[in-house]
């Protein structure tokens, strides 16, 4: 059969309309957003790691959820701190 470009074939799915308080990021879907955000050097305070204290607690498309449990989704990302 045809040759397949090895690099590109079920590789990571990024996620190109990811933004951190209005500035384009390059992020992964399922990445943590706290990962995401310690990549773009924006700087979310953090306490448990663990999802219980709220700490992290940053705007999603305008929902509020916890930095260090929150994966990327696929589609629209608007994160604000």
């Amino acid at each position: 059969g045809k040759a397949q470009n090895a690099g590109l074939k079920n590789g990571p799915n990024e996620n190109e309309k990811v933004t951190i308080n209005g500035k384009k990021v390059k992020a992964i879907v399922g990445q943590k957003v706290s990962v995401v955000a310690a990549q773009a050097r924006v700087k979310i305070s953090y306490n448990c790691k663990a999802g219980d204290c709220g700490t992290c607690n940053v705007k999603m498309n305008g929902r509020t959820v916890k930095a260090c449990q929150m994966i990327i989704p696929s589609g629209k990302c608007d994160l604000r701190t």
